[in-house]
């Protein structure tokens, strides 16, 4: 069971119905604001179970609750296959992947799904061991947009790439030294591997990219964090892919 304290990520779930959960908040919840009645609203027009207790209950689930916890069984969207991705995609409609190269910082999981969200990424794809862990602070710093986006964990990185480029992929490694962004162009069918904090993408991953691309830089410092870098690229994705000047 995991426990959601953050209200955008508490309310995005509910709006998202796609766990099962339990609401728990408090016995004055009516006095709490706005954004606890809100909460309260959303999960009574959903059928969702309510359960009020005392505030020291709420203490002793989460340290870090604001009067509301919502506990479920998973906090993220769905665990689609590799196989009902690659069937859903169409053949004429941009699709981008996000496969993330043992993200260890949450905060910056959660960012990166909160970009993934709003370039209505396909799917992420993120190793089963040696990253972070799906779990409240990623769904905080992800304003709760943890609960739209397709995440898929995978035993082997690779394996998972090859399917999708039989599938017709175009497979793009992020890491310095590559083809500046700006003149690489994006394919319509994409796929961004975004690399370790420290390390970078790995050796083994670089490989088996059919591209690797780098964001010019021109100040002093050598390198972006990980999540900007992740919302740079998800735009040029659709940049590259969009006739609308809106994009």
């Amino acid at each position: 069971m995991k426990y959601l304290t953050s209200f955008h990520a508490i309310l995005e779930t509910l709006k998202a119905e796609n766990s099962r959960c339990s609401l728990y908040i408090t016995e004055n919840a009516q006095r709490r604001g706005p954004r606890i009645r809100e909460i309260l609203d959303e999960a009574l027009s959903r059928n969702i179970s309510i359960q009020y207790v005392s505030e020291s209950r709420l203490e002793e689930m989460s340290k870090d609750q604001r009067g509301a916890i919502l506990a479920l069984d998973e906090v993220f969207k769905g665990k689609p296959s590799l196989k009902a991705l690659c069937d859903r995609v169409s053949e004429t409609e941009p699709s981008l992947v996000l496969v993330l190269d043992h993200i260890e910082d949450p905060q910056n999981l959660g960012a990166i799904l909160r970009s993934a969200d709003a370039f209505n990424v396909d799917a992420v794809i993120m190793p089963e061991r040696r990253t972070s862990p799906i779990s409240n602070a990623v769904a905080r710093a992800s304003a709760g947009a943890i609960a739209w986006v397709p995440i898929l964990r995978v035993s082997n990185l690779r394996s998972a790439i090859d399917t999708l480029k039989k599938a017709g992929y175009w497979v793009y490694a992020a890491d310095m030294g590559g083809k500046p962004l700006v003149s690489a162009g994006m394919a319509q069918k994409a796929v961004i591997i975004l690399g370790n904090e420290g390390r970078g993408v790995s050796e083994i991953l670089r490989k088996v990219a059919d591209d690797i691309i780098s964001i010019p830089m021109q100040g002093h410092v050598e390198s972006l964090n990980v999540s900007v870098s992740a919302a740079i690229l998800m735009y040029e994705f659709w940049r590259s892919n969009s006739g609308s000047s809106n994009i």
